[in-house]
């Protein structure tokens, strides 16, 4: 046991520092400023475009350390693994580096979406992306510090409004993503991983009435699954 609670602490460090380090590179962002956040100028000045590509994804995927993880069921590794290639596509499009396009270069001509799509729309959408980026990593980390260690039916503070807020934390960060860089792989997988969580959160759900029955019943009758008053 005493490996086991070495392990969560880890976790919790990992995933802690990861949404420190987020928020420190990409919190510029919102400045009124154009162009990279002078953060993201100086990781690829130091290391490359592939050093800011990896730096991204694993700060990243490190959130995942902060998701509720109850048994490691075929759904659960499903829904993880979409993650995964979801950040893997995703911060290889926005830095230069596109992982399709590095793969299969030879066989097809994938355009790029995001150049133009700044041309026509400004800095806005990335600033606006950004923020409902944070707003996700700020919501994962509140629905953790809420259920972590938490015995019996966690029905208060943020679950009082939303049954599953860590998964509306991130369907919100990677839609910030999308915002902030859109590109032709991402937007073919957000959906996918939408779709992922929304049975992942079903599956959970039913665990759920059968550990607690009418409590869970209850509960969900009056709690929305993802969005307060709207899902």
């Amino acid at each position: 046991m005493p490996e086991t609670g070495n392990t969560s602490r880890l976790m919790t460090l990992l995933g802690w520092t990861a949404i420190i380090l987020f928020i420190g590179i990409y919190a510029v962002e919102l400045l009124p400023l154009h162009g990279p956040p002078i953060t993201v100028r100086w990781i690829r000045a130091n290391f490359g475009n592939a050093g800011l590509i990896v730096v991204n994804i694993v700060i990243v995927l490190a959130f995942l350390a902060l998701l509720p993880y109850r048994k490691p069921t075929r759904h659960v590794w499903k829904s993880r693994g979409t993650f995964f290639a979801f950040v893997i596509a995703l911060m290889t499009e926005m830095f230069g580096w596109p992982l399709f396009i590095f793969i299969a270069s030879p066989l097809f001509d994938i355009p790029r979406i995001a150049p133009g799509y700044f041309r026509a729309l400004g800095h806005w959408p990335a600033t606006a992306g950004t923020a409902l980026s944070i707003v996700g990593v700020i919501i994962i980390a509140v629905g953790w510090k809420q259920i972590h260690g938490a015995t019996g039916l966690v029905d208060r503070g943020i679950y009082k409004y939303v049954r599953h807020p860590q998964y509306t934390g991130i369907m919100l960060f990677t839609l910030g993503w999308i915002l902030h860089w859109p590109s032709l792989i991402t937007l073919c997988l957000w959906p996918v991983m939408m779709v992922a969580y929304y049975w992942l959160a079903k599956f959970e759900e039913q665990e759920a009435v059968d550990e607690f029955d009418s409590a869970y019943r209850q509960y969900a009758m009056s709690t929305k699954r993802f969005i307060p008053g709207i899902w």
